[in-house]
C-alpha cells in the first residue's frame, strides 16, 4: 500500500504506529554508523491542525526480523509531513506500543499534545465528507460561499463540530468578496446534493 493510492483511507493510519519504506530519513537521523541495514522507518501517525497528516519518527526498522533500532532519545523530536512520504509504501505496525521506553514515551507526548478538538475528531468518522477532504489534510474540505448578488466562491473549511444535528466548520480562507464572513470564523455548513449525485458543502451567507 502507498499513501498516494486512490483508495488510501486516512482512518487506517491515524493514531497508529506505521512502518514506512523510506531509508533516506533514517540514514539522515542515525547518530552513529549502523551495523545493520534497515529497509524502513517506524513512525507514529497523527493529524496536526495546521500541517495535516504528520508522522513522528520513532526508529529505524527491519521488516524481515521486525527489529527496531537507532531510535532517537525521547527528548528529540523529528516530524515528517505527508508530502514527504506520500509516494512511499507503508504497513501498519501490529502493536499499539513498541515496549521501548523512549519510543513509547514519545508516543504518549504526541497523544497528549494533539487532537484536542473532540468535534473535529468526531467528524473524521463521517464518510459523507470523504470526497471533499483535501489529500493529506482530512479535516479540511472544499466549501462554496453563496450570497445573493455575489458570485459563488470556492474556499476551504476545517470541519469543527456538530451541534443539535447541525455541522460547523472553521473558514480557512479570506473571501475575495464581501460575504460578511472572514477567515477563522466558525460557520454553519450544509450538504447540497445535485441530481447527478454529486454532494458539495455550502454556507449560505445573509
Amino acid at each position: 500500500m502507498r499513501f498516494s493510492d486512490n483508495d488510501f483511507n486516512f482512518r487506517e493510519v491515524i493514531n497508529k504506529i506505521v512502518i514506512i519504506k523510506n531509508v533516506q530519513i533514517g540514514e539522515q537521523l542515525a547518530s552513529d554508523k549502523k551495523k545493520e541495514k534497515s529497509d524502513a522507518i517506524l513512525c507514529y501517525c497523527y493529524i496536526d491542525e495546521e500541517c495535516g497528516i504528520s508522522f513522528e519518527y520513532l526508529a529505524d526498522y527491519i521488516t524481515d526480523n521486525e527489529k527496531v533500532f537507532n531510535n532517537l532519545k525521547k527528548d528529540t523530536m523529528y516530524k515528517i509531513r505527508f508530502e514527504n512520504v506520500k509516494d512511499d509504501e507503508y504497513l501498519i505496525y501490529k502493536k499499539d506500543k513498541t515496549e521501548i521506553e523512549d519510543i513509547d514515551t514519545k508516543i504518549d507526548m504526541i497523544v497528549e499534545g494533539y487532537d484536542k478538538n473532540e468535534g473535529t475528531k468526531e467528524l473524521r468518522t463521517y464518510p459523507i465528507f470523504d470526497h471533499l477532504r483535501v489529500k493529506g489534510y482530512p479535516d479540511d474540505c472544499e466549501l462554496y460561499l453563496v450570497k445573493e448578488g455575489l458570485n459563488t466562491e470556492k474556499l476551504f473549511v476545517k470541519l469543527y463540530k456538530t451541534e443539535e444535528n447541525r455541522t460547523f466548520g472553521k473558514l480557512l480562507n479570506e473571501p475575495f468578496q464581501n460575504f460578511g464572513v472572514h477567515r477563522n470564523d466558525i460557520i454553519e455548513i450544509f450538504t447540497v446534493k445535485y441530481q447527478s449525485g454529486e454532494i458539495i458543502l455550502v454556507h449560505q451567507c445573509k
